[in-house]
């Protein structure tokens, strides 16, 4: 199975047919890919479910809560610090059982490369725990070359707002700057896609001599990478934007009436407004998580492109340097 299905992955593909398979892939067998992932998928919505309602009904009235009590000179109320290390916890939990889910899906895309099975009978999904570590350390790793690239921007940045120049010269000396560290950023970033992928698939070796070997290949192949990542974030964007319509007007209808009770108008919300919230957010939540898998299934595709360029870049020097040798026998 691996050495057939092996063959799908590794194909030279344009970025076009790598989205186009991708997706293909992902919808032809969407039935096996929930199957595979369907458990954590709940719990993450759950999670989403309970952090959005707070942030929606129970943060608006801290909110007020603090306003009124600064305006009085009143002491702030004590459950504002509890409300936020709920929802600190909660962003925590959420993104282990996001990432979860994707190794889900991800452990099903190394076992089967490409060729999924039929779905028998449901059965509670397991957890694969190597595929889990390794995604969860691409991520943190991600998220802080993130960070530290942000922490490295903002001192020149402030620098140069600091500087004793007109006001117009600092606007446009700083929209400069923003921009060229904005386009290096994304830059640095992009390559990782490739680096994390790789990583995520295979699992004899460790993501920083990966990232001192391959970064180069991601960065070789950026205009790849943009292009697949582009489509993908679009298309996932317009997705969730459609998808967050209804939990929108429910967020802003519930800020509106807090603020409005702050000013002394009645709360003018239904008692049971919460418990609809937290049932679409519920919903909202199972969705946005399959919308976002699409894209592990185009960089999937695009990993196993620029693996299989790389192999025949690799096949045409060797074949060069062996035509030169026996050109200079006797």
């Amino acid at each position: 199975m691996k050495n057939q299905t092996k063959g799908i992955l590794m194909k030279s593909r344009s970025a076009s047919a790598c989205i186009k398979e991708g997706y293909g892939l992902y919808t032809k067998n969407f039935r096996k890919t929930m199957s595979s992932s369907w458990l954590t998928a709940l719990l993450y919505s759950l999670v989403c479910s309970a952090l959005c309602t707070i942030l929606t009904a129970y943060l608006p009235e801290t909110i007020t809560q603090t306003m009124a009590a600064r305006a009085t000179n009143s002491a702030l109320p004590a459950n504002g610090i509890v409300v936020a290390a709920v929802i600190l916890a909660l962003i925590i939990i959420g993104g282990l059982f996001e990432i979860a889910t994707y190794s889900c899906v991800i452990a099903q895309l190394k076992d089967e490369f490409g060729s999924i099975r039929k779905v028998g009978k449901w059965k509670l999904p397991a957890l694969d725990r190597t595929t889990f570590v390794r995604t969860l350390i691409a991520t943190v790793a991600n998220i802080l070359i993130v960070v530290v690239l942000l922490a490295i921007i903002v001192i020149p940045t402030g620098m140069l707002l600091g500087m004793p120049s007109g006001a117009g010269d600092i606007s446009t000396k700083s929209l400069i700057v923003i921009a060229l560290e904005l386009i290096a950023i994304m830059m640095l970033v992009l390559p990782m896609a490739f680096v994390s992928m790789k990583y995520i698939i295979r699992t004899d070796t460790r993501l920083w001599r990966l990232i001192a070997t391959d970064y180069k290949v991601g960065l070789k192949h950026f205009g790849f990478i943009l292009i697949v990542s582009v489509v993908s974030c679009i298309v996932i964007c317009l997705a969730e934007y459609v998808l967050a319509l209804p939990a929108s007007i429910l967020t802003t209808a519930n800020y509106q009436a807090n603020i409005g009770v702050y000013y002394g108008d009645p709360l003018g919300m239904p008692g049971y407004i919460n418990y609809i919230s937290a049932v679409v957010f519920f919903i909202a939540g199972f969705i946005q998580i399959y919308i976002r898998i699409s894209a592990l299934f185009t960089s999937y595709y695009m990993y196993g492109s620029i693996e299989q360029q790389e192999e025949e870049r690799r096949k045409f020097k060797e074949s060069g340097m062996n035509q030169s040798q026996i050109s200079m026998l006797p």
